[in-house]
């Protein structure tokens, strides 16, 4: 296992790691309909922008030479409630199935969390489908959730809870 900055040769294991991840993750969660038309090239063009971004910090997990996760976050985009109070913030993690119940998300954490540190970022948020048990990873990390809203995916209304973070490398 190896965890490392992503590259912009990544960009198609990430759109890859992302497709697949929503169709087991949100299998029951998000409409059927909506997760069949996932397309990696669309998700490619997505993190080839990400990559372009000099204040977004993507790092992969790699498990015998293949990227089989990664996470993404910088500065919080929340303008307004409790949410906007925290700096920084996870825009996306995922892991293949595979790839879970390994530690790799908490060690993906960790990198995300020290490089935030060491741009003076001491606080993030994280949005997660409220219906998705993957949710009980942050609270395991320590997550509060501080409110919660509503997202429309594939026409279907969901619930997102946020969950807030004081960092602190070594709790997490």
């Amino acid at each position: 296992m190896n965890i490392r900055k992503a590259t912009m040769e990544d960009e198609k294991a990430i759109a890859t790691v992302h497709v697949e991840s929503w169709k087991t993750t949100y299998q029951g969660i998000v409409p059927a309909e909506y997760l069949a038309q996932l397309s990696v090239s669309e998700k490619e063009q997505l993190w080839q922008r990400g990559l372009n971004q000099p204040k977004h910090s993507i790092f992969v997990v790699e498990e015998d030479g293949k990227v089989c996760g990664f996470i993404s976050g910088g500065k919080n985009r929340a303008t307004h409630g409790k949410e906007a109070k925290y700096e920084g913030e996870i825009y996306a993690i995922y892991l293949l199935k595979e790839a879970q119940g390994k530690g790799y998300g908490t060690k993906l954490v960790k990198a995300l969390v020290d490089d935030f540190q060491r741009d003076g970022i001491r606080s993030m948020v994280v949005w997660v489908l409220a219906d998705n048990p993957s949710r009980l990873f942050y609270e395991r990390l320590g997550g509060e959730k501080i409110a919660e809203g509503i997202i429309d995916i594939g026409g279907k209304k969901l619930t997102e809870w946020c969950y807030g973070f004081q960092l602190c490398i070594d709790e997490i």
